[in-house]
């Protein structure tokens, strides 16, 4: 389990560091005076948890929470602090607990018990969709060489995991009628992601038959989970926006 806590006060953040390590037996909290660095190293590695004091100069834990929503909606966010005023906007943020200053052990575990089921060991792909789209494997995203084909997978995952034509993806990739042409860029792209999936060891992830399909349940995915309506993970209010089909979602999102 990865723990992270960010307060800007030494001692409290000592504090909380030892409240952790004793209510999550195991634990290494990485801890952070800075939030900044704290969004910053979970861009690099995405936590489990986070403990954020709620007061701190610069960006405050609030900021700070609705950031981690955007990198992750899987992290787990329990807001410190010493006024319990902040309590509505700190759960406007989804966050799954609420300690009050000074952090003790006893308060923290209760918190810790009641999202622990969750926090089971995820699969080895992870799909991130809300936000800017990005796969995960081994909590590295996967460097695909053709930009066109982190696009086409993108639209495979959007179409959840149904089997797409080859006319269907060119009408998205290129908004052509399928010409000659076009059909041997596919061809080039198709072979590209193949190569990179299998290099890393899950060609099996997408497959090419004629048609083309992700399959899903190989991969934790926050839009799916989302569809089959499972509280842990939410909409941010982004989706895969890098690309302009997601528009289309996002606007079903949003009206719901």
């Amino acid at each position: 389990m990865i723990v992270y806590a960010a307060d800007d006060e030494e001692l409290a953040l000592a504090l909380l560091e030892e409240a952790i390590i004793e209510a999550i037996p195991g634990s290494v909290p990485v801890c952070f005076r800075d939030p900044d660095e704290l969004i910053r190293a979970a861009e690099e590695k995405v936590p489990d948890i986070v403990f954020l004091d709620i007061n701190m100069e610069g960006t405050d834990g609030i900021e700070a929470a609705k950031k981690l929503n955007k990198i992750s909606c899987t992290v787990k966010i329990i807001f410190v602090t010493g006024y319990s005023d902040y309590m509505a906007e700190a759960f406007d943020v989804y966050a799954a607990g609420y300690v009050m200053k000074p952090c003790r052990a006893k308060n923290i575990k209760p918190i810790i018990d009641r999202i622990r089921v969750p926090l089971s060991k995820p699969k080895d792909i992870m799909i991130k969709a809300f936000g800017n789209f990005e796969i995960y494997y081994k909590n590295q995203p996967i460097a695909f060489r053709s930009k066109a084909g982190k696009e086409l997978l993108a639209y495979l995952v959007d179409r959840e995991g149904a089997r797409i034509s080859r006319q269907e993806i060119a009408g998205i990739l290129y908004e052509d009628d399928f010409s000659h042409s076009v059909q041997s860029s596919l061809s080039k792209i198709v072979k590209s992601i193949s190569e990179d999936l299998e290099r890393i060891g899950i060609g099996d992830f997408f497959v090419s038959d004629g048609g083309y399909y992700v399959n899903l349940s190989m991969a934790d995915c926050d839009f799916i989970e989302y569809l089959k309506g499972n509280p842990n993970y939410r909409f941010t209010g982004e989706y895969m926006e890098q690309y302009s089909f997601g528009e289309y979602r996002k606007a079903s999102f949003l009206d719901n």
